[in-house]
C-alpha cells in the first residue's frame, strides 16, 4: 500500500492527492474545457478588436501583394506578440510562402541580425556582410524557382540598431522575378520603433503601411473576456462567466491593457473555483483587489507582448 502524506497544521490534514486540485484547477465546472485566461501568446485566443483587425487586413494585404516592410507598433501587453505568432502560423502554413520569425533581435551589428535570419532559413550563415548576402540572393533565385515568397517576422523590433534597419533595407533592395519585393517583412515593437525610424530615412521611405495596438475600452474589454470564455469551451447559452457590474473594475484596474486584463481574470477564474461560485460579480472584483494585490508579480515576469 503507498504512504500517504499529508500537510498542515494539528487538526488540519491534507492527502496529497486532494492538493492536486491546486496544480490543476475544475475548469469543467465553469463550464470551460481550459483556461481561458492564459497570459502566453496563443493565437487561438486573439481577440480580433477593431485594431487588431485593423493590422491584420493591412499587414495581410501588403506581406502577399509584396510591398515590403509593415509596421505594428503598441505598448507592453497590447498583443503585439499574440499577433507575431498570428502571422508566422498563417504563412508558416501556406505552400507560397517560406517564414523566418525573430523573437528578439540580436544587439550589436547588422550582420548578426542577418546571420540570425539566415539561420532561420536555414541559409549558409557566413563571417562577412557581403557574403552573407549573396547567400541571400542565391536563396531567392531557389525560391522564386518555387514561386515562394520569402516573409520575415521580427517582434521586439523597437530594439534594432541604425545599421540593422540598413541591413534590412539592403533585403528589401532586392526585387522578385515577378516584380514585387522579394522579401517581405512585419516589425513588431514599442512605440519607440516609430521613433527609431525617423533616424533612418532611407529605411522608413520603404514602409508600406504602419498599423498601432491601443489598449482595450470598457465594451472592448467585455468582448475579450466573453470572447476567450467562448474559445475555451464554455457555452454561449449558459449566463457571462462574468457579470455585466464586473467588467467597469476590470478595466479600470487594468487600464484596457489586454495581457494585464487575462491576468486578473485568471485569478478571479481561480478565486471562482476555490469558493465554489459560479460567477464573477463586481463586489467578488473589489474584495479580490483590496485583499490580493501581491498578484500582479506575476505579470511583472512576464514577457508576452
Amino acid at each position: 500500500m503507498p504512504f500517504i502524506y499529508y500537510m498542515g497544521m494539528e487538526n488540519d490534514f491534507y492527502p496529497v492527492w486532494e492538493l492536486e486540485q491546486f496544480s490543476r484547477p475544475d475548469w469543467p465546472r465553469l463550464g470551460l474545457a481550459m483556461s481561458p485566461f492564459s497570459i502566453e501568446a496563443d493565437p487561438r485566443f486573439m481577440y480580433l478588436s477593431a485594431d487588431t483587425r485593423r493590422a491584420l487586413s493591412k499587414v495581410s494585404f501588403m506581406v502577399e501583394a509584396g510591398q515590403g516592410a509593415s509596421i505594428i507598433v503598441g505598448e507592453v501587453g497590447t498583443g503585439k506578440t499574440t499577433l507575431a505568432s498570428w502571422f508566422h502560423g498563417r504563412y508558416q502554413n501556406r505552400k507560397d510562402f517560406v517564414v523566418a520569425r525573430v523573437d528578439e533581435p540580436p544587439k550589436r551589428s547588422g550582420l548578426l541580425l542577418l546571420r540570425r535570419v539566415a539561420a532561420e532559413f536555414d541559409i549558409r550563415t557566413r563571417r562577412a556582410t557581403e557574403d552573407q548576402l549573396n547567400e541571400f540572393r542565391a536563396f531567392l533565385v531557389r525560391q522564386a524557382s518555387k514561386k515562394m515568397l520569402p516573409l520575415i517576422i521580427i517582434d521586439e523590433a523597437h530594439e534594432l540598431s541604425d545599421d540593422q534597419f540598413m541591413e534590412l533595407r539592403r533585403l528589401l533592395n532586392f526585387r522578385d522575378p515577378r516584380g514585387g519585393k522579394a522579401f517581405q517583412l512585419v516589425l513588431l515593437g514599442r512605440p519607440e520603433l516609430d521613433i527609431n525610424l525617423r533616424k533612418v530615412p532611407d529605411f522608413n521611405d520603404r514602409v508600406a503601411t504602419r498599423s498601432s495596438l491601443d489598449p482595450l475600452t470598457p465594451d472592448g474589454t467585455r468582448g475579450l473576456i466573453e470572447f476567450r470564455s467562448l474559445a475555451a469551451g464554455r457555452d454561449p447559452k449558459q449566463a457571462p462567466l462574468f457579470a455585466d457590474d464586473a467588467i467597469l473594475p476590470i478595466w479600470r484596474e487594468t487600464r484596457g491593457y489586454p495581457r494585464s486584463i487575462c491576468l486578473l481574470c485568471l485569478h478571479l477564474s481561480l478565486e471562482l473555483l476555490d469558493r465554489g461560485l459560479s460567477q464573477v460579480t463586481g463586489a467578488l472584483v473589489q474584495e479580490f483587489l483590496e485583499k490580493q494585490q501581491g498578484y500582479r508579480q506575476l505579470e511583472e515576469d512576464a514577457t508576452d507582448e
